[in-house]
């Protein structure tokens, strides 16, 4: 790499790269825990969607992500100033570091199109469609914009970790980055509150409902790291193992969150589940199942479903149109003369001697 005049002084020998992977590595572990557990419930139901997959691969993508950050750290001395460590080293550090950017703006947009993925099967709305597909358009034309200017900026590629080569202006791909990051605001702060709109209207208890608005707060604190990641960056990039690094905790932290918040949302369908197997979801006379939405989102969603899985205004009344009451103990529908003879054979057997005076 072209030799780079160190400053006078030298800053302290600082190492923020253990704290950064312990607070990484925690937050990895829960993803993996809560996709885990995503997923075996959603497919046990046979209720798996697109928005599922999606988060599949964004939660492959984030623990690839983490994966180089163990080496960047443990190996190469990432979270260190460049003047401690070996200019190999550091190359090797800037490399991984690429990579790492490339699998961050890929999870980031594949993670809010998965948010909305799941709203647009729980509300089907024309309006609604509309946005929310603008909204992923917007999404796909940051942040693929973003891997386009990382694999163009420098030719070849690999200039951009070995100084050898041809690059452009640093500050074409910082400025295109903090137009990312301004457009991945507006969007954590739409896909956390979208989901209290879909549930203002629906028959839910009210402690769901404030569990739900908890949820969505960690969505928000979640963009709140993700100002912070703007905040850490500068167009002065001779530090890269250092200014990165700090960089990385704010983006893994928004990151991470935001994929631990859409999961989360599975926590009590995931528990019923867990303790009392379909039968929990799905038994009418369960306390889970009081509130049709109580599950959650767990079961299949159709036109008919509002939010998290609770029956529209009109498939309610069509339910009670189409339904016909029958008896606990026999398939038979109940009408008027047979519900009356069913009350004297229990008056019958409650007083022995009455069928006598009849």
């Amino acid at each position: 790499m072209a030799p780079v005049t160190p400053p006078d002084p030298l800053p302290p020998d600082e190492n923020v790269g253990p704290t950064f992977l312990a607070v990484s590595g925690v937050l990895i572990a829960f993803i993996v825990i809560t996709s885990s557990l995503r997923i075996f419930v959603r497919s046990s139901l046979g209720a798996l969607g697109l928005d599922d997959y999606t988060m599949v691969v964004v939660a492959a993508l984030c623990v690839a992500r983490f994966a180089l950050q163990v080496v960047q750290v443990n190996k190469y001395g990432n979270g260190r100033h460049r003047w401690y460590i070996s200019p190999d080293d550091y190359m090797n550090n800037n490399m991984l570091g690429w990579y790492a950017q490339v699998i961050l703006f890929l999870s980031m947009c594949l993670l809010k199109v998965s948010i909305c993925l799941l709203i647009l099967r729980i509300k089907k709305e024309r309006g609604l469609k509309i946005f929310l597909y603008a909204l992923m358009a917007g999404l796909f034309i940051t942040n693929f914009g973003c891997v386009v200017i990382l694999l163009a900026q420098c030719r070849p590629i690999s200039a951009y970790w070995t100084g050898v080569g041809v690059c452009w202006d640093t500050k074409v791909r910082i400025y295109a980055i903090y137009l990312t990051i301004a457009y991945s605001l507006l969007t954590d702060v739409i896909c956390s509150l979208l989901p209290l709109l879909v549930i203002q209207n629906v028959r839910l208890p009210f402690t769901t409902k404030a569990s739900l608005c908890c949820l969505m707060g960690l969505g928000i604190l979640a963009t709140g790291f993700g100002i912070a990641r703007a905040a850490s960056l500068g167009l002065v990039t001779n530090d890269l193992s250092w200014v990165y690094c700090i960089a990385a905790i704010w983006s893994n932290l928004e990151l991470f969150l935001g994929v631990i918040a859409a999961n989360l949302a599975l926590s009590r369908s995931i528990y019923v589940y867990l303790r009392y197997g379909r039968r929990g979801l799905s038994n009418p006379g369960s306390k889970w199942t009081q509130y049709p939405s109580r599950s959650a989102y767990i079961n299949k969603t159709n036109g008919d479903d509002d939010a998290f899985g609770a029956p529209s205004e009109q498939g309610r009344a069509e339910g009670r149109r189409n339904s016909v009451p029958r008896s606990e103990s026999s398939d038979l529908p109940l009408r008027s003369g047979i519900r009356k003879t069913t009350d004297f054979i229990v008056l019958e057997e409650a007083l022995p001697g009455q069928n006598q005076r009849q």
